[in-house]
């Protein structure tokens, strides 16, 4: 269904804020697809297949304003950086991005990070990303069409894969080696998958939940947006109040994988 809509999007040519802002939520939800929580098969794995179910359960969404910034992006070297989580389907969600921001010129690279080796079972690394495609070229149609697509970006250089060793390390964000900040700053925009990286840019750290996050992430060299299904109880950035009411609807919320956060952080100094 994923690749059918992209086909439908990528014909109109133009970039479009609402469509990625439909993106970026599918992708997100994707991160409810690994095994950490749930094992395959499980019923109780929630399934936010219905996007007003999924919009329900964001408890911070930046989605447009992400959406209306990288349509506001100007100029050559346009480049976004995608910080991965998880292979399987929530990968395919990363690769729907990729797909729909090069196909309609909205930027000029896009350059994937993930992990020399996993730290948790489902962490991407170099080795998912041929398997991936091969399963999308076994399937028909769209989704054919789709690996060919991301295989031309692969080959003409427009998809770049990057692996660093800090991925796999204890440290948090604001110690990450000056190599990996550089590579960073000079994105137009990062993004973060995933309830580990949000773990490492917060420093795995106890916050006030209504800690605003870019009093948190300010040191961070690029504009960034957090896509991140909660797993864990860090979590920050919410308003007055809402920990509370969410918690009277699902005591577990903080660990249930039902609910997630689209936030973004734009320093001024930072193109």
């Amino acid at each position: 269904a994923l690749a059918e809509r992209l086909e439908e999007w990528l014909e109109r040519k133009a970039y479009d804020p609402a469509v990625r802002a439909e993106l970026l939520e599918a992708d997100l939800w994707g991160n409810q697809a690994d095994l950490s929580l749930w094992p395959a098969g499980d019923d109780t794995q929630p399934y936010h297949a219905d996007r007003s179910t999924g919009q329900d359960h964001l408890l911070t969404d930046h989605t447009l304003r992400a959406g209306t910034f990288i349509g506001r992006l100007k100029g050559p070297g346009r480049r976004m950086d995608i910080i991965v989580d998880n292979a399987g389907f929530e990968f395919t969600g990363d690769l729907a991005v990729v797909d729909y921001l090069l196909g309609t010129g909205a930027v000029d690279e896009v350059r994937l990070h993930v992990k020399i080796h996993p730290t948790f079972v489902s962490d991407v690394t170099p080795h998912d990303i041929p398997i991936t495609l091969q399963f999308l070229t076994d399937e028909d149609g769209s989704c054919r069409n789709w690996a060919a697509r991301i295989q031309t970006y692969l080959d003409d250089g427009r998809l770049q894969v990057h692996t660093d060793p800090y991925w796999t390390t204890p440290l948090p964000g604001w110690e990450m080696p000056v190599e990996v900040r550089t590579m960073l700053g000079a994105a137009s925009l990062v993004i973060s998958k995933g309830d580990a990286n949000y773990r490492r840019f917060l420093g795995d750290r106890k916050w006030p939940h209504t800690m605003p996050f870019h009093e948190v992430v300010h040191y961070f060299p690029a504009p960034l947006v957090a896509l991140r299904t909660i797993k864990s109880e860090i979590v920050v950035g919410l308003e007055p109040g809402q920990p509370e009411r969410t918690a009277k609807r699902d005591p577990d919320w903080l660990f249930s994988g039902r609910w997630g956060v689209i936030q973004m952080f734009s320093p001024e100094t930072v193109r």
